[in-house]
């Protein structure tokens, strides 16, 4: 388990600074190991080093460097034959990482390293256990067989192949999300599966390597309320790869909650970010609860997937 490795982003941060840290001390004692056994090899690393220098500062002053040149491309070539002959590797003056791609920044052209959504994946988990969660709930435990029961017939298809066409949407989406932002929301009456779905495609996206961050709404509004002795959860909620927030419409609609809501949705869709939300209410319901910003942005910029039928949990459980 991860619990307690994690607290928030200022402890990743740190660790990269530890590690940096280790691996700068680490790569001085490799260095420092190999001029002791072979004083030949630190001199010359010296010579080149100042022979660096002198071209430098002599293209500075306007001066000719072909002979400066020459002396370097010669104590280069004799560097390499030395540390050839003693069966040196020819690494040692290279700083060691624990991430090549990355050099322990977590970024890479300002994109999250996959190093740093590792640790991200942790965090969020943390704060949600949402692994807890997909244990039980993923693609693998989808029983199609539910949803034939149903007797629907939505837009021509069975309610069976209806759904298996919204699996497929789903995890479509979640393979393009860094091409393409993917957002859904899921509708329907209690029981129906909408949680199960999300959660699903939470697993989905986490076994593509994206942080997850799983989260009831009412968990969400009040972590953002003055009095919360928590942290806010509205910086995870930005910086997730996939933001699913779940049960909209349970929480006390309020002038704060529309304004809280209204700001994650939109920032994440200005960022760019994936975003999963599950509801029982239709859209004519978030049109006349909620902000028009927020219901322009949901009708416009998210599929709306519409589950119906029977409350899935009794048939379940009906067939144990």
């Amino acid at each position: 388990m991860v619990d307690n490795l994690y607290n928030n982003y200022d402890d990743i941060r740190r660790e990269y600074e530890n590690i940096r840290l280790k691996n700068s001390l680490l790569s001085d004692d490799i260095r420092n190991k190999i001029y002791d056994e072979n004083p030949i090899l630190k001199d010359l690393d010296l010579k080149i080093m100042k022979s660096y220098m002198d071209i430098g500062l002599n293209k500075i002053d306007g001066n000719a460097t072909s002979e400066l040149q020459t002396k370097l491309d010669k104590l280069i070539e004799e560097r390499n034959k030395y540390i050839s002959t003693n069966n040196i590797d020819p690494t040692y003056r290279d700083t060691k990482y624990d991430c090549n791609k990355c050099k322990d920044t977590g970024f890479i052209d300002g994109k999250k390293c996959s190093c740093f959504i590792k640790k991200e994946i942790e965090l969020f988990d943390k704060i949600s256990h949402f692994k807890n969660y997909i244990k039980e709930d993923n693609f693998d435990n989808l029983d199609p067989s539910f949803y034939k029961q149903s007797g629907l017939d939505i837009n021509g298809l069975s309610y069976s192949e209806y759904m298996k066409n919204a699996v497929n949407s789903i995890k479509s989406g979640i393979e393009l999300m860094d091409d393409i932002p993917y957002n859904i929301i899921l509708i329907g009456p209690p029981g129906t599966g909408k949680t199960f779905l999300s959660r699903c495609a939470g697993a989905y996206a986490l076994e593509h390597n994206k942080s997850v961050l799983y989260v009831n709404v009412n968990e969400y509004i009040s972590s953002l309320k003055p009095d919360y002795a928590g942290e806010p959860l509205e910086t995870y909620a930005i910086a997730a790869d996939l933001f699913i927030l779940d049960d909209l419409g349970t929480e006390n609609i309020s002038d704060f909650t529309n304004t809280k809501l209204n700001y994650i949705i939109d920032k994440r869709l200005n960022d760019k970010k994936s975003t999963i939300i599950t509801t029982n209410l239709m859209l004519s319901q978030i049109r006349d609860n909620y902000m028009s910003q927020m219901y322009s942005r949901i009708s416009h910029a998210y599929i709306s997937c519409y589950l119906a039928g029977e409350d899935l949990r009794r048939i379940k459980n009906a067939n144990i």
